[in-house]
């Protein structure tokens, strides 16, 4: 813990003490998930489909929070250069700020030291943030002079963080030393991340684009830390749970040398994000090995060509589908153009009992995922 005593907004407090209890269990099941992904293969077609995704989709949640509407396809139509219709100037501008934010990020490394955040990182990234963003007193790269106020009562309340310069860039510097200290660094990552996050938005330090910049160090706290894909997938979370990020802010406040509500909302985020991480991955592994699978039984003549063909489409493209839908959906029917219906009950009898394919009490058909366990 690090108390500091402001000239003008009294003591402000750095406290990496939380409730274990809390924690713990989140904390287990977070550090397991990663190690889990992080031992997992991924393939160059898997990595080259995921990462792309996850960053279009952090940009835009990130960004909506700030109240930005251009949505994860429309941030991706950008990146790729095309000059997109329907947005003003300065949400096309923000997109295009973070999009370099993030491409800055991605070139900074893991390595066996602990990542140490310094005052010309936040200065960078601030002004990529709020680069040729309109603002009344906004200046990028320059700490904030004056007074403002952050939250609502819908919320938990209205906070109002450090108003005077020297408050400020004291309060910036203590904090810088406080994240890089031994007993800090010590901390499970996903902690010294949600941590670093939490007490810049305290500190506030900036006119404007100080939660993009907290999310943002956030991220490459987690991401030198070997923590893979989920740290650019949290700023989604946290907008698709917006009233709960600003409640987990205003219960840690009123604690007040308690950050552990925002450390509880901000690992449960993280556990959703490896799980979904982890799932995608897995099912892409188990895609090859149906595919394999697949290609085994045709070629020692246990399915026809016909229903090889299906279980692969179905493998491409999951559906739900029943015994009329061989003859209308697109994809079916040019398999079964030229079989009679008696053919097609045939085919789905027997590929059921094999285990391929899964019918429910409407006699749906579906594709069976785990018939290789």
């Amino acid at each position: 813990m690090r108390d500091f005593l402001t000239y003008k907004s009294g003591k402000f407090c750095f406290c990496h003490e939380f409730n274990t209890l809390e924690l713990a269990p989140l904390l287990l099941r977070a550090t397991i998930l990663n190690e889990t992904i992080c031992d997992l293969p991924i393939l160059p077609e898997l990595a080259s489909s995921i990462e792309p995704k996850i960053m279009y989709s952090s940009i835009s949640g990130t960004a909506a929070i700030e109240g930005n509407p251009i949505p994860e396809e429309d941030v991706k139509r950008i990146a790729e250069g095309e000059n997109v219709e329907g947005y003003s100037q300065k949400d096309k501008q923000e997109i295009l700020n973070l999009i370099q934010a993030y491409d800055l990020l991605s070139k900074i490394k893991p390595s066996s030291a602990s990542f140490q955040l310094t005052e010309d990182l936040i200065f960078m990234l601030h002004k990529l943030v709020t680069h040729d963003i309109p603002h009344e007193h906004n200046k990028p790269g320059k700490y904030r002079d004056g007074l403002v106020h952050v939250g609502d009562k819908a919320h938990g309340g209205v906070y109002t963080p450090p108003k005077i310069i020297e408050d400020i860039r004291n309060l910036m510097e203590v904090f810088i030393e406080w994240i890089n200290c031994d007993d800090v660094v010590a901390l499970n990552p996903f902690v010294r991340a949600a941590l670093a996050h939490y007490y810049f938005c305290i500190i506030h330090p900036f006119w404007d684009g100080n939660g993009r910049t907290a999310r943002l160090l956030e991220t490459v706290i987690l991401e030198t830390s070997n923590v893979k894909y989920v740290p650019r997938e949290l700023s989604n979370y946290y907008y698709k749970n917006v009233d709960e990020y600003y409640m987990a802010f205003s219960e840690s406040i009123k604690l007040k040398k308690d950050p552990t509500p925002f450390l509880v909302f901000s690992l449960t985020g993280a556990i959703a994000g490896l799980t979904g991480i982890k799932n995608s991955i897995i099912r892409f592994i188990r895609v090859l090995a149906l595919k394999d699978f697949y290609f085994h039984l045709r070629k020692n003549k246990k399915l026809t060509s016909r229903q090889y063909g299906l279980l692969t489409i179905l493998l491409e493209s999951p559906t739900v589908f029943t015994l009329k839908d061989l003859n209308t959906k697109p994809l079916l029917s040019a398999l079964y153009l030229r079989a009679s219906t008696q053919t097609a009950r045939r085919d789905l009898k027997k590929l059921t009992e094999a285990g391929y394919l899964t019918v429910n009490d409407e006699h749906e058909y579906s594709l069976h995922m785990h018939v290789l366990g």
